[in-house]
């Protein structure tokens, strides 16, 4: 097998405190060479930064995720911590590649997303499309939808944001075939994570298989979303490889093949070796 590379991974997270040693060793057995690890806050993106290992190359991201919006005083606090992230750059500008996860979360279980938090997150997210255009840095988003019908769909407010002068990928897809459209005509990669394996997931397979694979990442989105045969589970880098063998059957492809193009794809993205 050749190299692999899990594009969105929370190893700071304290659910690999334990075992932390193991997971890397699993996955490097696994054939992964590379990870990033993504920073959805502040500490996290700082932690992120810190975070490196002898076997495996670590990357990490700067950013904000949508559920850590400051409803209060939006305007006055989300500069603030833009700026606070670009410091996180500064003191790591060899490990840190992309800005996100960032994006639209309107997912409610039982209520309905306001007009503020709305206006919020689309705030906190234009503020990081230009950081990531002032640090010539790829955008990871974050994109969720609503449970409840007739609300607006945050795939149909991502589209209505400027993306001229940056590009990036939409993490752990879940859209529709129409918005893969969308995000492919603007130049952004499609990353799919474990969920691909998830029996109910045909239409996200049909998106995978008319996905030109010169533009897909793989990812684990750890420990969250682990693959069908460990759900319940806590994920890990390792598991990127059930993507690749999904990617392979649905492509018809060699699983050689696709790690191969995969992990060019996500140097070239993330300008990395």
């Amino acid at each position: 097998m050749n190299q692999l590379i899990d594009t969105h991974a929370h190893l700071d997270v304290k659910q690999f405190k334990p075992d932390f040693d193991s997971v890397i060793k699993r996955a490097r057995t696994a054939g992964v060479t590379a990870i990033i690890n993504i920073g959805p806050s502040i500490n996290s993106s700082k932690a992120a930064a810190q975070m490196n290992s002898d076997q495996i190359k670590m990357f990490s991201t700067i950013g904000l995720h949508p559920e850590y919006v400051p409803l209060a005083n939006p305007l006055k606090s989300i500069p603030l911590k833009m700026k606070a992230l670009e410091r996180i750059y500064q003191t790591y500008p060899q490990k840190v590649v992309g800005v996100g996860e960032c994006g639209l979360d309107y997912f409610k279980h039982k209520e309905h997303i306001t007009d503020e938090e709305k206006k919020a997150q689309k705030a906190l997210f234009q503020a990081q499309i230009i950081l990531a255009k002032k640090l010539h840095l790829p955008l990871i988003i974050h994109c969720r939808h609503s449970v409840i019908s007739g609300l607006q769909d945050a795939w149909e407010d991502i589209f209505d944001f400027n993306f001229s002068g940056v590009n990036g990928v939409f993490h752990s897809f879940t859209g529709s075939k129409e918005a893969a459209q969308k995000a492919l005509a603007l130049g952004f990669y499609l990353s799919f994570s474990c969920i691909i394996t998830y029996p109910k997931n045909n239409l996200l397979r049909e998106i995978l298989k008319t996905t030109p694979l010169e533009r897909i990442l793989t990812e684990t989105d750890c420990p969250f979303l682990p693959p069908q045969h460990l759900r319940g589970q806590r994920n890990e880098p390792a598991n990127v490889l059930e993507v690749i063998r999904v990617i392979s059957e649905v492509k018809g492809l060699s699983q050689e093949e696709v790690a191969e193009t995969v992990y060019h794809n996500a140097q070239k993205l993330f300008s990395i070796v």
